[in-house]
């Protein structure tokens, strides 16, 4: 039986290691190189020199493939899963002689061991799974659970009792020795050894096992559809540089990189003799050369700069240069750029003559229209955050094939869409207020001591060693684009979840400036034909509805009395005034306060 998902749904939700409620039962998502590699499919390539060079240290990009790109039917299976868990419970009480189900393995069927019973409704899996903080997961060594100490024989099927009201009605029994478990709900918070396991790095028909019984972290009883049993960490860029048209891609392929790397031609001949020996060499098409040659040699010569310098290789060092980007576009333009393949549309292009300016109770603000964006989003790793003792590591999500194992491939995706960027004309805010008894103060205090206990467990939860999360003009602007995208979804007819955000701050120079990228890129989400850009005349009555926003919330003064302190993530915000949905907030909405806006402007 085969499920349908969207490639956006493989890196948020259902990548490798998440499980996947199928049709036929619960199921874990293998590896590609296990799950859809090994089918004999090549990779779909997302060509992005920033992320691959970049913040991928040489590691390329795939995405998950279509049936029709493949040239099967739509019910053809491309991506190969396996049973997980393995053990489940026969419903048919009635037929077990006594008032008990049935826990039994059902590895090899359906089958219950005790009635009988086969059919597919009345043998639902087990809802519960282990997990670790290190990623590890299987099902739970019932055995164990059941016998604790003693040393009796190992069962395949024990009797469960209880169910429907609550974990502490539930207790098992063993059908050999009738010793009775703990119940369920003593269980769940009691912590227990890891084998190690990761069942999405086994193979698909084999009963082989992938443990590390070495692994010594607890692990604990987490219910299979649990959203914490699997967070993806994502990376997403914006296709803004240079680097990301179809001449730099060309440029990037071995064996030219390399040749331009070590001697970059100095004229359109030189260049035009070294790629026809790779030609004569069979290291080059013919086709790749004519289209490189078709350029310029100024434009040529631009592009080779460019792939001969290195792309910044830091995720904060990237947002940076994406912000130096946007700044300049709203002051000068950016002529449209295309994606790096033939015939593809516009990636990224704003027109200087759409910006507009507002004066605002804020300061003036410059908005300006994105016509055309992309973004490429990887999934670098995910973790499993089932122990609030103990922060959660990474499992890299990366892999590599056979008969080139020094290449990492990443899974991706990527979209085309719009957004509003906005910055400060005077890049402070009006009356910026960092007085000594300030919310401004507490979360600048905290900035420079953010080494702290408190934070030292949390550094998964910033984007760079700055933790620049804490700086009170992070927290300005985090503030203010949560209220632009409420004031957005009230005013005209977009839903919240619809729009994302990206916040931008420069502290590198005395004149500390900030912004904010509102975009909406998803595919089937409102505001990529023109929705979204087509609010910027509106943008002075957007302000207004957001700042009056800022001022009244129903939760009163117990909201505004929450000031912020260190080990907190937020000081005064709730959902009634600024929290939004998780799909929009960059940042799990944590580092917002409105106190820091409002101290500005009263």
């Amino acid at each position: 039986m085969t499920q349908n998902i969207r490639s956006s749904q493989f890196i948020t939700t259902y990548g490798p290691g998440a499980i996947l409620e199928g049709p036929d039962g619960p199921r874990i998502i293998p590896f590609p190189d296990i799950g859809l590699f090994n089918a004999g499919f090549n990779p779909i390539e997302i060509s992005d020199q920033r992320m691959s060079r970049g913040l991928l240290q040489g590691a390329r990009i795939f995405r998950l493939p279509s049936n029709a790109e493949l040239g099967v039917s739509q019910n053809t299976p491309i991506y190969r899963t396996k049973p997980f868990p393995n053990w489940r419970i026969c419903l048919n009480m009635a037929n077990h002689n006594g008032n008990f189900y049935v826990l039994y393995n059902g590895y090899r069927g359906y089958t219950c061991p005790v009635c009988r019973n086969a059919v597919r409704t009345r043998n639902e899996p087990v809802r519960f799974v282990m997990a670790c903080p290190q990623g590890h997961l299987d099902d739970i060594n019932w055995n164990h659970f059941v016998h604790s100490n003693n040393r009796n024989p190992h069962t395949t099927w024990y009797r469960w009792y209880g169910g429907g009201g609550g974990l502490s009605n539930i207790e098992l029994e063993c059908p050999r020795c009738n010793h009775r478990s703990m119940n369920m709900g003593v269980a769940y918070e009691q912590e227990w050894s890891c084998n190690g396991r990761f069942p999405e790095r086994e193979p698909l028909t084999s009963s082989i096992r992938n443990r590390n019984p070495s692994c010594n972290s607890p692990a604990k009883i987490v219910q299979r559809q649990a959203s914490n049993l699997r967070i993806p960490e994502l990376r997403t860029l914006f296709s803004i540089s240079p680097r990301d048209t179809r001449l730099h891609t060309l440029l990037a392929k071995d064996p030219i990189f390399t040749a331009v790397v070590s001697n970059p031609p100095s004229s359109y001949q030189a260049l035009e003799t070294s790629l026809n020996n790779m030609v004569e060499a069979a290291l080059l098409r013919l086709n790749i050369v004519s289209e490189i040659l078709q350029c310029p040699w100024a434009e040529i010569e631009t592009a080779i700069r460019d792939v001969r310098r290195a792309p910044p290789t830091t995720y904060k060092e990237l947002l940076d240069d994406e912000f130096r980007v946007l700044v300049d576009a709203s002051i000068n333009g950016a002529p449209p750029v295309y994606r790096p393949v033939p015939h593809s549309p516009v990636i990224f292009e704003i027109d200087p003559n759409l910006v507009k300016t507002f004066d605002s109770k804020i300061g003036t603000l410059r908005v300006t229209p994105v016509l055309r964006l992309q973004t490429i989003t990887v999934q670098i790793s995910y973790r499993r955050e089932v122990n609030t003792r103990i922060h959660a590591s990474n499992v890299p999500v990366s892999f590599t094939f056979p008969n080139n194992p020094h290449q990492e491939w990443f899974p991706g995706t990527e979209f085309l869409g719009e957004g509003i960027f906005i910055i400060l004309e005077n890049n402070i805010p009006k009356n910026y207020n960092n007085s000594k008894e300030s919310s401004s103060q507490r979360w600048n205090n905290t900035y420079r001591n953010s080494s702290t206990l408190e934070y030292e467990n949390a550094a998964h939860l910033f984007r760079s060693d700055r933790r620049e999360e804490l700086h009170p003009l992070f927290v300005w602007w985090h503030t203010l684009s949560h209220l632009l995208i409420r004031a957005i979804s009230e005013q005209s007819g977009y839903s919240s979840a619809s729009i994302r955000e990206r916040i931008y701050l420069d502290l590198g120079n005395s004149n500390m400036q900030g912004g904010i990228l509102l975009y909406a890129t998803q595919p089937g989400s409102e505001g990529t034909h023109g929705g979204l850009i087509a609010l910027v005349h509106l943008f002075n009555h957007i302000i207004d509805v957001a700042i009056e926003n800022l001022m009244t919330c129903s939760g009163g003064p117990l909201c505004l009395g929450n000031k912020f302190i260190k080990g907190k993530y937020n000081g005064a915000a709730c959902p009634s005034c600024l929290l939004t949905s998780e799909t929009s907030c960059e940042h799990r909405n944590m580092w917002l306060d409105r106190n820091v806006i409002l101290e500005n402007i009263l």
